[in-house]
């Protein structure tokens, strides 16, 4: 018989994701916590810019980079808990990211000015800059392997008597050149993406008809897999990640956990959960971090297991 460990209680959490090695866990919210995830223990805690709203692991997991909710980027040392770098750049306002570049040697970030920027994660340094007007990018995510990005594009609201253009989403390449982004997905009310962990699969939430639906479609060539109407999720129910075996997807809800199998998008399982707003799962093991604006977890999920 299995005993499954009791939940890490993470206080409030704006943001969840394992390292690489999936032996630490960052936690943001007020502050930037590390955790030892075998030892449940607290390894450091630190301020180092205020407002912070994003966080990536360097592909080494030695770095975190994190990123304000005025755009503000820097670099922390994960294994000491020390600042290494601000890049000093707290004027490019909000926006989305960052995600590291294969090499961990750039940080991507996008602003919703709809500018994409690629800077020297020592220096500060803008080398690439693509800019795209009349929209936001609300989303950069490391996808196959950190060997590739996705940008999710919001489009702004358009004149009135004008057709609104659909959201999309598009994938670069390293290093990333001018007008090299591709099309790969584009729905009308789009509202959170989740690439799967190789890359060849996007799942999507989305809204058209006073409806919602989660629709996941081929990387490669935008197939439409599968489409499934949803249940609205409130303020804080668009957080949408795979488990990296690709069995499943987590969504967060109105006060709830959902999970969808793959392939079918039919629910498996479901945990009620106050105001989830982030998730990651750690590869080969039940264990999730669960994101809230009250109280975040780290706790066991058999997902396949629950509903039987």
């Amino acid at each position: 018989m299995t005993v499954r460990r009791k939940p890490l209680k993470l206080g409030c959490s704006y943001g969840v994701r394992f390292s690489p090695d999936g032996t630490r866990l960052a936690v943001l919210g007020r502050d930037l916590v590390l955790w030892d995830v075998a030892a449940r223990q607290k390894l450091w805690r630190g301020k180092f810019i205020a407002h912070m709203s994003g966080m990536a692991f360097s592909p080494d997991g030695n770095r975190l980079a994190i990123k304000s909710t005025t755009g503000q980027l820097a670099v922390v040392d994960a294994e000491a808990g020390q600042l290494l770098v601000n890049l000093q750049n707290k004027k490019d306002g909000e926006g989305c990211g960052p995600a590291w570049s294969p090499c961990g040697q750039y940080l991507a970030d996008g602003g919703w000015d709809g500018r994409l920027r690629v800077r020297d994660a020592q220096t500060g340094e803008v080398r690439f800059m693509q800019e795209h007007p009349g929209e936001m990018l609300r989303g950069v995510y490391a996808i196959d392997g950190g060997r590739r990005l996705l940008v999710l594009h919001g489009v702004k609201s358009v004149d009135e008597g004008q057709e609104q253009p659909p959201d999309y989403c598009s994938v670069w390449d390293w290093p990333l050149q001018a007008g090299g982004g591709r099309k790969v997905l584009s729905l009308p009310g789009l509202k959170s993406c989740a690439p799967s962990l190789d890359g060849a699969s996007l799942a999507a939430l989305h809204h058209a008809g006073g409806e919602e639906y989660l629709s996941v479609q081929a990387m490669d060539d935008g197939r439409v897999l599968a489409t499934v109407p949803v249940e609205a999720g409130g303020g804080t129910g668009d957080a949408l990640r795979w488990l990296p075996d690709g069995s499943a997807l987590g969504r967060s809800g109105k006060g709830k956990l959902l999970f969808y199998g793959w392939p079918g998008l039919n629910v498996l399982a479901q945990e009620d959960f106050i105001y989830p707003c982030a998730l990651d799962f750690l590869p080969g093991s039940a264990l999730a971090a669960i994101g809230s604006w009250e109280s975040g977890m780290l706790m066991e999920l058999n997902v396949h297991k629950e509903i039987a």
